[in-house]
């Protein structure tokens, strides 16, 4: 059964820094964000100034600390942005880039967007940015309609492949809590009720093929260790439909927060790994970490070592912590 190493992290407005004068070219932020193409993206970043170096530079060592094969990440601008990122970051705290590297551009107004960087062969991507909650039959949040886009961001479908089988992610970033929890919670459902609508239409038996859908969901089901009532991850998890990974795998509830907010100094798991539950039962003690290591000192929960130039609040690898496991998966057989 092929095994491989997963991991899921928001980089925090991984965005470039065009130096505009040294480019020469009109239009270049939206020129940059119009690359779609990996190949071109590979020729187009040395030509622009697009990362923070000191940031960028943790965010590199927190995911390379993963040791994943695979990584979805969240807040990345754009495919050139990505592709520096794996470049010049990544190879140089890896040993190597990760090389295939996948990205839509989305729906979200400053920008951001959901990503993959592999190690394995990507064998089928899909964005679902255009889907609206009148195409899934998913019922709108208040306020919007059904002709409006399902995701604030994308739901991005990837199968990579290992020894001939291939396993189905679906990565998530779910409408921010800004504005209060509560209020905001309805969109998360509803973003759920896509993404479950997603994998239903993919697997005519969900319960018994092997997913993941992963990412950030901007929501907890515990903060500080402990449970919290209504969540907007209850479309995916209430009835089982998936297995939320860290509860499955870390005993120790105080051990899940993947985020530390520090204006009221509390600790939540708004970073999730939900694996179907065939993939759960294969795999009943995988191993998980929370790479905690760039997180900035305020986090004082955190006591054990931290990456070299890490600041109180700034600088820092991310807002949040990447959360990688080891899956062994059957998944489905590719076509000689």
């Amino acid at each position: 059964m092929p095994e491989l190493r997963l991991a899921t992290f928001n980089c925090e407005n991984l965005m470039m820094r065009c130096d505009f004068r040294r480019a020469g070219i009109a239009n270049a932020r939206q020129r940059l964000t119009d690359v779609d193409n990996a190949l071109v993206a590979e020729h187009v970043d040395s030509v622009f100034d697009v990362l923070s170096e000191d940031d960028r530079t943790l965010t590199a060592q927190a995911l390379a600390a993963t040791g994943a094969d695979v990584c979805a990440l969240q807040e990345v601008e754009n495919l050139v942005t990505l592709t520096a990122f794996d470049t010049r970051y990544i190879a140089r705290w890896a040993g190597q880039p990760f090389g295939a590297r996948v990205l839509h551009e989305g729906n979200d107004s400053r920008g951001i967007d959901v990503a993959l960087l592999s190690r394995l062969p990507v064998v089928y991507q899909r964005s679902h940015a255009r889907r609206t909650f009148g195409a899934l039959g998913v019922t709108p949040p208040p306020g919007q309609t059904i002709n409006d886009y399902a995701f604030r961001r994308d739901c991005l479908e990837v199968d990579v492949a290992k020894d001939g089988r291939a396993l189905t992610l679906f990565i998530c970033h779910f409408k921010s809590m800004h504005g209060g929890r509560r209020k905001t919670r309805q969109v998360r459902l509803a973003e759920a009720a896509a993404v479950r609508q997603l994998v239903r239409l993919r697997f005519e038996r969900p319960a018994e093929e092997d997913w993941v859908v992963l990412g950030d969901f901007n929501d907890y089901r515990e903060v500080d260790g402990h449970p919290v009532g209504h969540s907007g991850l209850g479309p995916l998890l209430d009835d089982g439909f998936a297995v939320d990974l860290a509860p499955h795998a870390i005993p120790d509830a105080l051990d899940r927060w993947t985020h530390h907010y520090p204006e009221d100094d509390t600790y939540g798991a708004l970073d999730h790994i939900m694996l179907s539950p065939r993939l759960a039962a294969q795999n009943p003690a995988p191993d998980t970490r929370i790479i905690r290591a760039g997180s900035p000192y305020h986090a004082a929960r955190y006591t054990g070592p931290r990456f070299p130039g890490i600041g109180w609040l700034d600088p820092k690898a991310s807002d949040h912590c990447p959360m990688a496991a080891t899956i062994k998966f059957e998944g489905r057989a590719l076509s000689a």
